[in-house]
């Protein structure tokens, strides 16, 4: 049979959490994990949805589904939370009709078709906190709708769209899948909530949570501080769940349930997110962006090129086609043009190569010096100089102690992936492969400070 969300307290239960917190921790993950996958082997093509409705459940926060009719969404509620009453809510629907439904999770299917009066009495209710909402609609409402506010109050969110595989697709409309899966009991979920609010969160990640938050900002995104701190709550739920000590970095893509607004716009967040959850990311982003910056200056440095070097090829600019002969009169039209960008001198403008990229002036200048060894530096002996060399010597230091400390990064995130019940086969690879990408972007760091050194000496 399938359990409902039963308010009955397991054998033993306060007794496991008095003696041992730990061993409690290890049996309930153990638990909630094989359920979770339990469900997500019944929903094919449907991870991303189950793991949110998991989290809904055991944070306690209200959860809204997307997408067209007749994807299955109440099937999924119904399977994690058991028979879950359910209301399909019209203009017509009164306040007093959805606030008596019964049950400590509802399925409110059509939300945002609600009257003024039941908006307000449905965000009256998730306010309260007494239970959990689970609210269907086929669509976003638009921001000059009055039910966008409703949307807003929506924590947690899923997508659910048509299968895509045959696999997929058959499983679903043969109901292969009939074995019975037990739900989480209240009083556990209740357990995990308290335990939630001890569990300490990760210097790292919450670094990667301001990070992200700037990137949210610099790409014009608005996320209130109110999703942003519910968000971690959920983290902390999540781990508490999970047995975690602390909240570390494998929770962050758990934002990815947390911060669209919109489903075309999943894939991007889902980018930025991503991008901010490796072990020592911040710090190798961090170090990239100055050693560009120091090759910039190196390059831009007062006495640094002689600008009456004459160049072997004639370079062009891309922009007015102008074209300069001497490096002094490159530097007078970069100055005046700053956004303007050139030709690779090698590489015919008009050849239709697909290798033709356009350059700025800090980068063409680089490029000729360090890949064709034009001789346009002078060698200066000042203060200056040996202020960038200590600089590129420093951040040198830095990039070796990322290096010998990829290896121990590497296993504690594979050890964080492994018990990370939450995350779905694809973030668990999208992870490692956002980890191995730092090798590529060491190389980089290590060309930048070779090039300032090449340019300074």
């Amino acid at each position: 049979m399938c359990y409902k969300w039963m308010r009955s307290t397991p054998p033993n239960f306060n007794k496991r959490i008095q003696d041992s917190s730990e061993h409690w921790c290890g049996d309930m993950s153990t638990k909630i994990g094989a359920i979770v996958e339990a469900v997500r082997n019944r929903h094919k093509e449907r991870d991303a949805a189950v793991s949110a409705v998991f989290l809904s459940m055991i944070s306690g926060k209200d959860i809204v589904f997307i997408g067209p009719e007749g994807t299955g969404k109440e099937r999924i509620v119904d399977d994690v939370f058991g028979d879950v009453p359910r209301y399909t809510v019209s203009p017509s629907t009164t306040r007093e009709e959805t606030e008596s439904i019964g049950g400590d999770v509802i399925l409110l299917d059509d939300v945002f078709k609600a009257n003024s009066g039941t908006l307000n009495g449905i965000m009256d209710g998730m306010a309260s906190g007494k239970r959990i909402i689970c609210g269907a609609s086929c669509g976003v409402p638009s921001e000059d709708d009055e039910a966008y506010s409703l949307y807003g109050r929506f924590l947690l969110r899923a997508f659910v769209g048509p299968m895509c595989s045959d696999e997929a697709f058959l499983s679903f409309v043969s109901d292969k899948a009939k074995e019975d899966i037990k739900t989480v009991a209240r009083d556990e979920t209740d357990a995990v909530r308290k335990a939630a609010g001890t569990v300490p969160v990760d210097d790292d990640v919450l670094s990667a949570i301001l990070s992200l938050r700037d990137s949210f900002k610099n790409a014009g995104k608005y996320t209130s501080d109110e999703r942003w701190k519910g968000a971690l709550h959920v983290m902390k739920a999540a781990a508490a769940a999970a047995g975690s000590e602390t909240v570390g970095i494998s929770y962050i893509p758990l934002l990815q349930h947390i911060l669209w607004d919109r489903h075309e716009e999943m894939d991007e967040i889902r980018a930025m997110v991503f991008a901010v959850c490796t072990p020592g990311g911040l710090e190798l982003n961090g170090l990239h962006a100055e050693a560009d910056e120091l090759l910039r200056l190196a390059v831009g440095s007062k006495g640094s090129v002689d600008e009456t070097a004459g160049f072997p090829r004639t370079i062009h600019c891309y922009d007015c086609n102008a074209s300069f002969p001497t490096l002094k009169r490159l530097k007078e039209h970069s100055v005046s043009r700053p956004r303007h960008t050139y030709a690779d001198p090698h590489i015919a403008k008009d050849s239709g190569s697909q290798d033709y990229v356009k350059y700025t002036y800090e980068e063409l200048v680089t490029l000729m010096s360090s890949k064709y060894g034009w001789d346009i530096f002078k060698k200066s002996d000042g203060a200056e100089k040996e202020g960038f060399l200590r600089e590129a010597k420093a951040l040198r230091d830095r990039k070796k102690r990322l290096e010998d400390s990829c290896d121990k990064d590497r296993a504690k995130l594979e050890k964080e992936l492994e018990r990370n019940f939450w995350l779905t086969g694809q973030d668990r690879k999208d992870m490692m492969t956002v980890f191995n990408l730092r090798s590529a972007k060491l190389a980089e760091i290590e060309g930048s400070i070779a090039d300032v050194e090449f340019i300074l000496e």
